[in-house]
């Protein structure tokens, strides 16, 4: 099978549209897996996406509702409710490790794949190929799967990679950027999504946090909850206060920088796209 990883940003959501309107090869499904902290305009967009798939015979889209990283950051958890989910925290000394991608997005959309295949609990995985958004600007984002199953696919850029680390070219000569993408949309009719993250994400940028704060006030409560909640990770062994904002202070006492406005860094190869 052919599986978009639907991360609901500009370039992912591109590629929906674009296999699903036969300009690239057509995927069997596209999986979305929602953190539960997905931004509001992000879950605006999803449910005008979901529309036009019905009206335009589109790709279909698996939402994945499953967990929700914001009730367990809130309740001092992970996914299996064993210990605190990690986020790329701050802390005076530094950043932790990062795992809230590995476990809300890349596991949950692959138990999805399990469940579409019918496979028992210890069957193996039928080869799968994996879609990603990612463009000839993000280029150092594409990744060696995992899992020797997976073969990750990168039709903007136009390399297919397997485990092994085999990569197979697939005739793509004109690479696509991101600024390219953007002039799709407006080439088409079509409203470009938000770029997409959790609300608390750490790798943002000031002026993703002023829009957050000016435009979506629940949002942003929420992004303060977080932050409060996770200041003291003492039980995980982490001395220092930690926080959602590289300055390592609180987040409802920050000033941003307005002229801050790119997005930096990432957990793995899903996010933002």
């Amino acid at each position: 099978m052919k599986i978009i990883s639907l991360g609901m940003g500009v370039q992912s959501t591109a590629l929906y549209y674009m296999s699903s309107m036969g300009e690239i090869d057509r995927a069997d499904y596209a999986i979305f897996a929602d953190t539960g902290a997905e931004k509001s305009a992000t879950i605006e967009y999803y449910h005008k996406l979901d529309k036009w798939q019905k009206q335009n015979n589109g790709i279909p889209i698996i939402r994945i509702v499953k967990k929700n990283i914001l009730n367990d950051l809130l309740n001092k958890q992970n996914s299996s409710g064993t210990r605190i989910a990690s986020l790329p925290a701050f802390s005076k000394t530094g950043m932790l490790r990062r795992q809230c991608t590995s476990e809300y997005k890349i596991y949950q959309i692959d138990k999805q794949i399990k469940e579409i295949y019918g496979l028992t609990k210890y069957a193996r995985y039928p080869k799968t190929e994996i879609w990603f958004g990612i463009t000839l600007d993000e280029a150092s984002r594409m990744a060696i799967p995992q899992q020797g199953w997976k073969i990750n696919v990168y039709p903007f850029i136009g390399y297919k990679i397997h485990r092994d680390c085999k990569q197979e070219h697939m005739g793509i000569e004109n690479p696509v950027r991101r600024s390219e993408l953007i002039n799709w949309y407006d080439n088409n009719n079509i409203e470009q999504p938000v770029k997409s993250a959790c609300y608390f994400c750490p790798f943002q940028s000031d002026k993703s946090w002023i829009d957050t704060k000016n435009n979506y006030p629940d949002d942003w409560d929420n992004a303060i909850k977080v932050d409060n909640a996770i200041r003291d990770s003492s039980k995980r062994g982490i001395r220092d206060k930690i926080y959602v904002h590289r300055s390592a202070i609180p987040l409802k006492d920050v000033k941003f920088d307005e002229s801050q406005t790119d997005f930096w860094g990432e957990c793995s190869g899903n996010c933002h796209i």
